[in-house]
């Protein structure tokens, strides 16, 4: 008998040591306002835990005859730590008033730059190589351009809003190019000035642009030749003519270098034209950009551009067809 009471004496210890009580409470901050969404953990069970309502009240379990410390944080408040025991069949209530948390950091500075409106829009320069065209220059992206009408596939001028070709203005960093040796536009124009594998960016304005690209009033395309961090080449053939290109820097990257070479020539597509004749036009060009830091604000730089162009012309016959289905006619031209 007293073995039975014993272990019935054993067992409901073991019930009452497992038993959990309930605590809750309500937290406001330092004007009694209730605060929301604060978090409530038990520091020796960190999985138990809960959160306040809207009213700022919360109900957690805790084991009874335990000794727990209660810990409350919020991000806007000081973190409370209360400890706390509690006993079977005690109901306690837990009311904590939080204190603002202020963290001192060091000065702050903020400043605001407002990007200058301008007319000029950027182009993607890397468009150029998917572009079908015969010349292969910079002024291809040109022809999606809202005002510019370009005629002649084998010339690099374009026309600008009814404009005549001379009144566009064209800078490469910041140096204004002239081609006083223009003979003919199209078939003896030769290569466009600008180099496409030597490009960083490019800016195209149809119109209102800065009083610093002068007084033209056609359009303006500003060019920008890379300035390198890294050693890099590339090269390219096809049938109407072959690139390539080199570029580097020195260790400290106040010296750079840019070259590139193009090779063109539009002997395939003049001979299935309707003039016939002799023609072997080659255009050859080679331009080097380099670059030197003589201080953070100081540059000195240098652009060189050499060109050797052969317009080998000569026709001889042109056979034009014209008129109609019942009355064609056939004009044949010689010349000597």
């Amino acid at each position: 008998m007293q073995r039975l009471f014993f272990i019935l004496t054993f067992l409901s210890q073991g019930i009452l040591f497992a038993q959990d009580c309930q605590v809750s409470g309500r937290l406001t901050d330092e004007k009694g306002n209730p605060v929301e969404m604060a978090n409530i953990i038990i520091k020796e069970y960190p999985e138990k835990g809960t959160s306040s309502d809207i009213n700022g009240k919360f109900w957690l379990t805790v084991p009874c005859n335990t000794p727990v410390t209660l810990v409350f944080s919020h991000l806007e408040f000081k973190t409370e730590y209360r400890s706390y025991k509690a006993t079977a069949g005690e109901v306690k209530s837990l009311d904590i008033r939080f204190e603002s948390a202020f963290t001192m950091t060091s000065q702050v500075t903020v400043s605001a730059r407002q990007i200058r409106i301008t007319n000029l829009q950027k182009l993607d320069p890397k468009i150029v190589n998917i572009i079908p065209d015969v010349s292969g220059g910079i002024e291809a992206i040109l022809k999606s351009m809202p005002g510019v009408v370009k005629n002649n596939e084998l010339s690099s001028q374009y026309s600008v809003r009814g404009g005549n070709f001379d009144e566009n203005l064209v800078y490469v960093n910041g140096i204004e190019v002239y081609r006083p040796f223009l003979t003919r536009s199209g078939q003896q124009e030769g290569l466009s000035f600008v180099n496409p594998d030597l490009v960083s960016s490019l800016y195209f304005s149809a119109g209102g642009f800065d009083a610093k690209y002068g007084d033209k009033m056609a359009s303006v395309l500003d060019v920008r030749y890379k300035k390198p961090r890294e050693k890099a080449a590339s090269a390219s053939a096809g049938l109407l003519g072959a690139s390539a290109h080199v570029e580097g820097c020195s260790q400290n990257y106040r010296f750079t270098w840019l070259g590139g070479w193009r090779y063109r020539t539009y002997k395939s597509i003049l001979n299935s034209m309707d003039t016939k004749g002799d023609y072997k036009p080659s255009f050859h060009d080679l331009q080097m950009y380099l670059t030197y830091d003589i201080t953070e604000n100081l540059e000195l730089s240098f652009l060189g551009n050499m060109a050797l162009n052969s317009y080998h012309f000569i026709p001889v016959t042109r056979e034009t067809s014209f008129g109609t289905v019942d009355e064609a006619l056939k004009l044949k031209i010689y010349f000597e």
